[in-house]
């Protein structure tokens, strides 16, 4: 694989900023990190000068469901597909996001043949174990939904190999406190997702191991003055890391900043939530399980319903580079902390920080050059250069 530098004005680890950065990468894996002025690259390693560029951790994004077109339910081919899309966006690691025992098989199928593209860091199952939507229209919804069963739970990790790292729960389900604790014990992050449910059962949760918020304020009850909810519980509970898709239309940026106020950003990951439209121009697109979908503006709706009224989004279709500029353009986030919850944050939650989400020695040399406007020009994994 051979070894080589990266030097530019500004390198964030995220740890900290370092001015005119050098990283010497060795076998895909990070030798050295710091000052230029601290380093004397050893002879035959080519050194590329980036000049005024940003040297950063590879994007790691733990929600995501697709691009281009594709469906990480959809196959080994598809994942494939998606995996090398996302580099050109800053991601380097993902989690395919999916709903049922049967999506595992084809992620698993890709993990082992190895992509040509982004890391697959394991799987975050959404579902099956979630409370029903009960939309207008749009049965297709709840079609994957069941009950809290841990012999489900324990298929479901088998036919996974072992690689779910993160599942949502509909924690006011009958049986979902006891599916939670076998969750833990079974080494995966239980996650309420897709609730309805109040504070009080919210912390009943917590003490049976919860440990993660699926997509804060979206799909969950919100913070009243004299009902905490869900998004109440989440804001104040020390215990709780939680997910923010940063597109900045999925949630106010005056919401995140109240979010990043309360929990801070060592505890928010940054996602996408991103749909298989993500890639692909505005437009309307045909889906086989339901209405039809509109995307316009990055937006991704259904066809025919109120865009102002809720429930009409369908994902997002914008990148984790886009919302890395959202946070900092928009919410005023530091690019370090923003670079934190794309990168550090996420690994730390799905448990892959040994290797991954920082620019260290001896991690994955997975890293993101930016321009100065934090556009993406290009992307290595674990020392490759993918985009």
């Amino acid at each position: 694989m051979g070894s080589f530098a990266l030097k530019a004005e500004k390198l964030v680890t995220p740890l900290r900023v370092i001015q005119d950065g050098v990283i010497v990468v060795k076998d895909g894996k990070i030798e050295f990190v710091g000052q230029e002025q601290n380093i004397s690259v050893p002879e035959g390693i080519p050194v590329q000068d980036l000049g005024d560029k940003i040297l950063a951790p590879g994007f790691i994004d733990i929600h995501h469901h697709g691009a281009v077109g594709e469906r990480a339910s959809n196959g080994a081919e598809a994942v494939k597909k998606i995996g090398k899309f996302l580099p050109s966006t800053g991601c380097t690691a993902w989690l395919p996001t999916v709903n049922a025992l049967e999506h595992c098989k084809g992620i698993v199928e890709a993990m082992k043949s190895g992509t040509d593209g982004a890391d697959i860091a394991g799987i975050h199952m959404e579902g099956p174990f979630q409370a029903p939507k009960n939309l207008p229209g749009r049965p297709e919804v709840d079609a994957h939904l069941r009950k809290p069963d841990i012999k489900l739970l324990e298929a479901i990790q088998e036919a996974a190999e072992g690689n779910v790292r993160l599942m949502g729960v509909g924690i006011e389900l009958e049986g979902a406190l006891e599916l939670i604790r076998h969750m833990r014990k079974m080494g995966i992050v239980p996650s309420v997702a897709h609730t309805k449910t109040g504070y009080e059962r919210f912390m009943e949760a917590v003490d049976a191991g919860l440990t993660h918020a699926t997509h804060l304020y979206n799909v969950m009850t919100g913070l009243h003055h004299r009902r905490p909810n869900v998004v109440g519980g989440v804001l104040t509970c020390d215990g709780v890391t939680t997910e923010l898709i940063g597109d900045g239309v999925h949630v106010h940026p005056a919401a995140m900043d109240i979010a990043v106020r309360c929990k801070g950003v060592d505890k928010i990951a940054l996602i996408t939530d991103q749909s298989p439209l993500a890639g692909l121009p505005d437009g309307r697109y045909e889906r086989p399980d339901g209405p039809a979908i509109i995307k316009k503006n990055g937006v991704c709706r259904m066809e025919g319903f109120d865009e102002s009224q809720d429930n009409t989004m369908l994902g997002s279709s914008h990148t984790i580079d886009h919302n890395l500029r959202t946070m900092v353009g928009k919410v005023g986030l530091s690019l370090k902390d923003a670079l934190t919850m794309a990168s550090l944050t996420p690994a730390r939650i799905v448990g892959i920080d040994k290797v991954k989400g920082s620019l260290e020695p001896g991690k994955d040399a997975d890293i993101v050059v930016l321009g100065r406007g934090l556009e993406v020009e290009a992307a290595y994994v674990r020392g490759v250069k993918r985009f």
